[in-house]
């Protein structure tokens, strides 16, 4: 009967299999590296206490004086204070020794057969081969006395104690080995443990359903819809959101969202945690009606996810009615101005002051023909020039002087940026400082900037009238917030919305009783 594992199960023998087969590997290469290193630590240390025994001056003019006693006495010496060498044996050209650690064999031949080349060559070196003490790993030092070899030195380590430093060294790393299968085994069932409840417990089989599920369920929803995580990349996105948003490459997920989608709020969404119901919102040039809202494990958010459908069309109508309260003022001011030059034109004529007639009428067109030109050359976009015309006039009705900066620019068309912003955002800003200057009754003079800085346009409007209460600062934007009585107060929230669709911000620079300034900057996107 064939046996099922679940996840937990599965993923701890897999990574125990693991573990096991990379500490086995490990353990081949290592012991096999270690056997050779401790073999090579003692051969550098038996040669480097032979070359030390034979550049000895003492034991030099002892062995050329042939005198045994000496040479023992330093060999012994020597050999108690050294660490890693059992066997040290001088002996001259003769092969006699003259120092070994059994003095009994002191004058006797050396042993062994592996002497020849340090005799008759000179030559220093290591081999194996078997004394009167065992079988030893030995090294060979040609000694000399002025010049000429008198002799030779050996040092050795028995090979048993070679074996033994290699036992030792076997047992360390399988200590170490078994101490890490464990700390392997109980890792692994950590692991396997953590990864379960990350998927809450779901088996592979219901994880590969859900999925599927869910796939079917976001091709049948009918709104569009994107998730990013907590770094802000996205992690999903249905078809209809790519076919709302005219995305040509589907393959988004992963890509950082506001390389997809630059005016994208999630990011504002998943620093705040606040959801967002109902916002007009431009992506890629559609214009979506969207909701928002912050996806979290229990108090952290892990992510954002946005649902939105395609408003393009409506709003695309809506623009023709959108600002009509302005541009109806507008029309309405330029209307007065005009019933007001031709009563004073009229007037003229029934005095029969016909020269007088020609002189006005031409100071009226020299005066409008300077203004358009103005305008036409600073404000390219008509519908901005024919709103700010009707505020000049409007200002003029007024008995305010209403500057506009030499600097002004404003190019026709904007990717992403509507004239119906523009427009709300400007009128209801000049119509707040005509208000506020009326509020003062004094000479009333206001200052219109429309301007391209590097990557924005700013609009700056400055009056000197009665300006805001530092406590009113905060609320000015608030809907339904007015210092008016029976005003309903949606002239500057209409402007904070706009400024906001448009990825802008506002700064409001105000003092009570001196007047307010007022600067709106917005992201500039490619020129049409």
């Amino acid at each position: 009967m064939k046996k099922n594992f679940n996840l937990q199960a599965r993923i701890m023998i897999l990574i125990t299999v693991l573990i096991l087969f990379s500490i086995s590997i490990s353990i081949l290469f290592v012991s096999q590296w270690s056997l050779n290193h401790i073999q090579k630590e003692v051969e550098d240390n038996i040669r480097n206490v032979a070359k030390i025994l034979a550049h000895s001056p003492n034991i030099q003019k002892s062995l050329n004086e042939r005198d045994a006693t000496k040479v023992q006495k330093h060999v012994k010496d020597l050999l108690s204070r050294l660490d890693g060498v059992d066997i040290i044996t001088i002996a001259d050209m003769n092969r006699i020794r003259y120092a070994h650690p059994n003095p009994k064999r002191i004058g006797e031949q050396f042993v062994g057969g592996d002497e020849v080349r340090v005799i008759k060559e000179g030559m220093s070196y290591v081999s194996q081969a078997e004394g009167t003490l065992g079988v030893s790993i030995r090294a060979f030092e040609p000694i000399l006395y002025k010049d000429a070899q008198i002799g030779f030195v050996m040092t050795g380590v028995l090979y048993e104690d070679i074996q033994k430093f290699r036992r030792q060294a076997l047992l360390t790393m399988c200590g170490f080995t078994l101490f890490g299968i464990v700390l392997g085994v109980l890792g692994a069932f950590i692991i396997a443990k953590r990864i379960r409840n990350s998927l809450l417990g779901l088996e592979p089989a219901e994880i590969v359903y859900l999925y599927r599920e869910n796939r079917a369920m976001l091709k049948s929803i009918r709104e569009g819809i994107i998730a990013i995580d907590s770094e802000g990349r996205i992690t999903l996105v249905n078809d209809y959101a790519i076919k709302i948003l005219n995305i040509n490459n589907p393959n988004v997920i992963g890509e950082y969202v506001l390389d997809v989608f630059p005016t994208s709020r999630l990011l504002e969404v998943l620093k705040s945690g606040k959801r967002e119901y109902n916002e007009e919102q431009i992506i890629n040039d559609t214009i979506i009606l969207t909701n928002r809202v912050p996806i979290k494990d229990g108090d952290e958010i892990i992510g954002a996810m946005a649902s939105f459908n395609d408003r393009t069309k409506i709003k695309r109508l809506a623009e023709e009615i959108t600002g009509v309260r302005q541009i109806i003022q507008a029309l309405r001011a330029n209307t007065h101005e005009f019933m007001n030059k031709l009563h004073v034109i009229l007037g003229l004529i029934e005095l029969n002051e016909i020269g007088e007639v020609r002189k006005y009428i031409k100071g009226v067109v020299k005066e409008q023909e300077q203004i358009r030109f103005f305008l036409m050359k600073k404000i390219k976009n008509p519908t901005i020039s024919a709103i700010v015309l009707g505020k000049l006039n409007r200002a003029k009705e007024l008995k305010i002087n209403m500057e506009i900066a030499e600097n002004s620019y404003l190019e026709k068309h904007y990717k992403n940026i509507q004239n119906e912003n523009l427009v709300t955002i400007i009128g209801n800003l000049l119509d707040n400082a005509m208000e506020a200057i009326m509020k003062k009754e004094t000479d009333g003079e206001i200052y219109l900037r429309i301007e391209e800085v590097d990557d924005a346009i700013e609009i700056e409007v400055d009056d000197n009238g009665i300006g805001i209460k530092i406590e009113n600062i905060e609320n000015i934007f608030r809907r339904g917030f007015t210092t008016k009585s029976g005003e309903g107060g949606t002239g500057l929230f209409l402007v904070e919305k706009s400024v906001k669709q448009l990825s802008g911000k506002v700064f409001v620079d105000s003092e009570y009783k001196e007047g307010t300034n007022i600067l709106v900057r917005i992201p500039k996107e490619e020129k049409k």
